[in-house]
């Protein structure tokens, strides 16, 4: 049985990004760079205002010193002439400076007569102006390769003109459920159903993460069923997430369908609580994750296994999910012998809560639950203890 991180590591030896291609910045959100980023330009571009008010020459705004306002530059505009001794302009945020200035004055700093402006507080060299370069040098690097390209990184990409992008091409990931007992939410239930909702789960956090999820219908429990299901998915995907028929019961069709369609099976057991039967292999190279059938242990072994192996398919220098430490607000107990990924809910101060029970059936806590605190096998946490928590919410 493969530990968490010997299970990672096996499956990211073999998983290679996806060919890069180019797309609009309009297209890039949440896609991962393949290559590096330069700015073609200097952020500021020019000399600016950084307020509404009057551009001037700091030595002659002293406290209580007049000038004579000899034009205006509204944003997108420049002023032509220089500007002389005893001489302002008006100016905006934004817009240019004038030859011949060093600083600017609020306009709240000001009192106006006609085209004469009265200081009412003095300026000094540089105030109120941002400098050409100041944030960003033309030639800097403004993205690196494996970065995901989120709000912040698109701001700054358009702010230096760049219109397009070389990316990973983002992964198209099916997402099957088998189970002769599953139901689609609002059907009638029968006797012995239950409403399938893994795959809903699934395809959530696969968009999460940057690829493309595509939903199958429900498989029946039979090898033909599986087969032609497992078939389609690979066909029409990048890689195939499974829920349930992984573990060794007699109608656990997922290993062998799989196998009988020319795939090869890394490994199919992980040492954590909850998730132990999952599945990992490879057909034609597109990669096959087979999670449990137990909404928690879907969930669980996504996030720790499934999640990383599609962002390096992604081309993601980052994988991991976001941590931060947390104060324990309720003991977490572990008395298995296997680490026990535990679901807890992070407050608005940062302390950690429990969210009830533990099992891998137990969709109530699941929900309350926006991050998982990994326990050691055979270990006690107490209350008021810190403790790293993996955000999923």
């Amino acid at each position: 049985m493969h530990t968490m991180e010997q299970a990672r590591a096996e499956m990211l030896k073999v998983i290679t990004p996806l060919p890069a291609e180019a797309v609009s910045l309009a297209q890039a959100a949440g896609r991962v760079l393949a290559g590096e980023v330069l700015s073609a330009v200097d952020l500021p571009r020019f000399d600016n205002s950084a307020m509404d008010g009057y551009a001037v020459r700091a030595t002659d705004a002293g406290k209580g010193a007049k000038l004579r306002c000899i034009g205006e530059v509204p944003a997108g505009s420049s002023f032509e002439n220089e500007v002389g001794a005893g001489e302002c302009v008006r100016i905006f945020t934004g817009s240019p400076m004038p030859a011949g200035v060093n600083a600017v004055v609020m306009q709240e700093d000001t009192r106006v007569e006609g085209d004469t402006i009265e200081i009412t507080d003095g300026a000094k060299p540089f105030e109120h102006v941002r400098l050409r370069g100041e944030d960003v040098k033309a030639g800097e690097i403004i993205g690196s390769a494996g970065e995901r390209l989120h709000g912040g990184r698109l701001q700054l990409l358009g702010s230096a003109g760049v219109g397009e992008v070389s990316v990973h091409r983002q992964p198209i990931v099916g997402v099957l459920a088998t189970g002769d007992e599953l139901r689609e939410p609002g059907e009638d239930l029968g006797a012995g159903g239950i409403h399938e909702s893994n795959r809903l789960a699934l395809a959530e956090l696969i968009r999460q993460c940057g690829a493309e999820p595509r939903v199958q219908p429900l498989v029946r429990d039979t090898m033909e069923a599986t087969m032609t299901a497992l078939q389609t998915a690979f066909a029409e995907c990048d890689a195939v997430v499974t829920s349930g028929g992984v573990s060794v019961g007699e109608h656990d069709y997922v290993k062998a369908a799989f196998e009988k369609l020319g795939g090869s099976l890394d490994f199919w057991r992980v040492k954590i609580k909850p998730g132990k039967p999952f599945v990992f292999g490879r057909l034609v190279d597109k990669p096959l994750f087979g999670v449990p059938g137990n909404p928690v242990s879907a969930l669980v072994t996504f996030l720790v296994l499934v999640r990383p192996a599609l962002m390096q398919l992604q081309g993601a220098a980052d994988l991991n999910l976001p941590t931060h430490p947390g104060i324990l607000a309720d003991p977490l107990a572990n008395r298995g012998d296997r680490r026990h990924f535990m679901r807890v809910r992070v407050g608005a101060q940062g302390t950690v809560h429990a969210t009830g029970l533990q099992a891998s059936h137990a969709v109530g806590s699941l929900g309350q639950s926006n991050g998982l605190v990994d326990v050691p096998a055979e270990t006690n946490l107490a209350e008021g203890e810190t403790v790293e928590v993996s955000r999923f919410a």
